[in-house]
């Protein structure tokens, strides 16, 4: 478990050192976008802390989290109205509170991508959410997942494959953030890393365009 944690540690300092420094490119859009990305990031390292500290019911409720914020990024960019994407990007007072409870669920949200993004993407998300997302959403609402894992306890392998799932997320958040810096620098980057990487990825996928 240490050396499986440790590679994904490597992986996502890998990924946080090429986005160092990188700028969202052109506009507001892509700029609430990159933040977007930057939580599901911020979720994926809390997950593998948790899965540290044995909290592994929590570890697991993170991944919703991380996957949540990585289909915000990709609506925000393909999908979201202006209108959307000023109240998000808007300071934080009580009038953009409410203004976001407007904003789309994230069924509706998935739904929007589906229609307005390139196929890649939304396939993608898609794909993870019919493997995972029953599972996600009983450990986020204590169903029966976590009632039964916490109970009989968590089978190494479960393990590893939610840490493999999360390390996918990442790339594809990097994947994300390449698109929003508008940056060629990164081209063929992306499918270095997944193959050195590739131990502990799902498996290697075609880059978001």
């Amino acid at each position: 478990m240490d050396d499986f944690l440790d590679r994904s540690d490597e992986l996502h300092a890998e990924i946080l050192r090429l986005l160092d420094g990188v700028s969202a490119y052109p506009g507001i859009r892509h700029e609430v976008a990159l933040v977007a990305c930057g939580l599901a990031l911020e979720h994926a390292l809390s997950l593998r802390l948790m899965v540290r500290a044995e909290c592994y019911t929590s570890a697991l409720s993170m991944m919703r989290l991380q996957y949540e914020a990585l289909t915000r990024s990709v609506w925000l960019l393909y999908a979201a109205t202006d209108l959307q994407v000023e109240t998000l990007a808007s300071p934080l007072t009580l009038n953009a509170e409410h203004a976001a409870k407007k904003m789309p669920m994230f069924a509706a949200m998935l739904d929007q991508i589906v229609k307005t993004a390139p196929e890649q993407p939304s396939r993608m998300l898609l794909n993870f959410k019919e493997t995972n997302y029953h599972a996600m959403n009983s450990f986020v609402h204590s169903g029966i997942h976590p009632l039964r894992r916490h109970a009989e306890g968590y089978p190494v392998k479960l393990i590893h494959d939610v840490l493999r799932n999360s390390n996918g997320l990442n790339v594809m958040t990097l994947q994300m953030g390449v698109i929003l810096s508008g940056d060629p620098r990164f081209n063929g980057g992306i499918r270095a890393l997944q193959e050195q990487f590739h131990q502990i990825l799902p498996g290697l996928a075609p880059p978001i365009h």
